[in-house]
C-alpha cells in the first residue's frame, strides 16, 4: 500500500506537470487537485482538466498522456463540450497503484 506521503508527492507532481503544460500552451484552465480514492488493495488517483483552444488539443493531451503512463495503466476519456457559447474539449483521467 502506498504511503500519505507518497500519495501526496504523486498529486502534487500531477497538477504542477499537468499545469506546466496547460500554460506552456496558453490554456486558461488550471488543475486545482487530484482525487485519491483508497480502495483494500491498491489506490486510485483521478482528476480532469480542459483544454479550451482545440488547435491546442493534440499536443496539451499527447504530452499530458506521456506523463501519466509513466505511472502505469491509465484510462483517458474526452468530450467535446459546448456550454454557452464556450467550447472546449474536457478530459478526465485515472489510474491505480
Amino acid at each position: 500500500m502506498i504511503s500519505d506521503e507518497e500519495k501526496a508527492k504523486i498529486k502534487e507532481e500531477i497538477v504542477a506537470k499537468i499545469n506546466s503544460v496547460l500554460e506552456k500552451n496558453n490554456e486558461s484552465f488550471r488543475l486545482d487537485q487530484v482525487n485519491v480514492l483508497n480502495k483494500a488493495d491498491s489506490v486510485k488517483f483521478m482528476g480532469n482538466y480542459r483544454v479550451y483552444d482545440r488547435k491546442n488539443y493534440h499536443a496539451v493531451s499527447g504530452e499530458i498522456n506521456t506523463f501519466l503512463k509513466q505511472y502505469g495503466n491509465v484510462e483517458i476519456k474526452s468530450k467535446k463540450i459546448r456550454d454557452s457559447g464556450m467550447k472546449f474539449t474536457a478530459v478526465s483521467f485515472n489510474f491505480e497503484l
